[in-house]
């Protein structure tokens, strides 16, 4: 194996980790041929969007149903991060902030099943992030803006307004995204 012999190390990590890379479709194994950094279509990204736009929206209603104090300022920790994050231009502190404030959405909602498909299509969505991000997202600090009306419904607890504010969220995201894919 040339990555392990090109960093020094045993090939049983490397293909641990390979193993782990193609079980998060980052990687694609094919037999006697060898591994390669996997694509992801346009199709598969809308799909993937839109199964998340339904999806949080019953995520972001049970959460408004259940939603504490202390939940909310959690969220505006998550929030004053991906700001930080946006700020000194740092990537990974970001997506993790962002990571981390939708999955408390979730984690509020109290539905464990929901729970475990958002952590499964966040592994999907860290692909595209990835992928594309600093392509398509040149201010870090837009990114972190858009979730500030998301924010503020929230501490309003006013459904329409989260649902709107994660709509114009995603659609920032696709918008970006659609203008990199189509030069």
């Amino acid at each position: 194996m040339e990555v392990a012999r090109d960093f020094g190390v045993s090939q049983a990590p490397v293909r641990e980790a390979l193993l782990k890379l193609a079980e998060e479709e980052l990687v694609v194994s094919i037999r006697y041929k060898g591994t390669f950094v996997s694509n992801i279509s346009i199709v598969e990204t809308e799909e993937l969007y839109c199964f998340r736009t339904m999806m949080e929206e019953l995520a972001i209603k049970r959460s408004l149903e259940r939603m504490k104090d202390g939940d909310v300022r959690i969220l505006e920790n998550f929030y004053h991060e991906m700001v930080r994050a946006g700020e000194t231009n740092d990537l990974d502190s970001l997506r993790a902030a962002d990571i981390n404030f939708h999955s408390k959405i979730y984690d509020i909602a109290e539905h464990r099943f929901m729970f475990n498909v958002w952590e499964t299509l966040v592994s999907k969505l860290n692909r595209i992030w990835y992928l594309t991000s600093q392509a398509y997202f040149i201010n870090l600090s837009e990114v972190a803006a858009i979730h500030e009306p998301f924010l503020n419904a929230i501490k309003a607890h006013d459904l329409n307004g989260c649902i709107k504010a994660f709509h114009e969220h995603v659609a920032y995201e696709k918008k970006q995204k659609f203008l990199i894919t189509h030069y």
